[in-house]
């Protein structure tokens, strides 16, 4: 059965092979300041402090079924460079183009729950796009992702 860590290795896996993403973060957004030469463009970012909802429990009181709720960024530079080339309007167009496509396939590859999750309320997804954000002065998109994963959690052992 799949755990929180596998939900994470499917959206690293498909950035990765992503041909229009040169970079996925697991991080905190604040991550995103400093380090230059450490990040490549376009990236993707997934937010590694996700709500969370246990649901329904079982008679042991566990979760039967768990929902993550990911904040899923797209960046690139607009900078200078990029400003003197083409205008912002463009440039949004190219970062929300490459999100959607990139939350479509994590959509098709796990439609099913093959995976042990699933995307809740793929119809509902939503989010902002926005503009000179963090110290790169960067573009963004931004989309907030609900992923429910079946729980196999067991009791713990007490000493009392």
């Amino acid at each position: 059965m799949a755990d929180y860590s596998d939900i994470i290795d499917e959206f690293e896996t498909i950035a990765t092979a992503f041909t229009s993403v040169n970079y996925f973060r697991y991080d905190r957004v604040s991550s995103m300041n400093g380090q230059q030469k450490a990040k490549g463009y376009p990236m993707i970012l997934l937010t590694s402090t996700p709500n969370t909802s246990r649901g329904v429990s079982n008679t042991s009181y566990l979760p039967k079924r768990k929902e993550f709720t990911f904040k899923v960024f797209c960046y690139d530079l607009y900078n200078t460079a990029q400003k003197n080339s083409y205008d912002l309007q463009t440039a949004q167009a190219t970062v929300d183009k490459i999100l959607d496509q990139y939350i479509a396939e994590f959509i098709s590859r796990n439609i099913d729950g093959a995976n042990g999750f699933s995307i809740v309320d793929r119809e509902q997804i939503s989010g902002f796009m926005a503009h000179d954000v963090l110290n790169d002065k960067l573009i963004q998109s931004v989309y907030d992702v609900k992923v429910a994963l079946d729980s196999d959690c067991t009791t713990g052992t007490f000493s009392y």
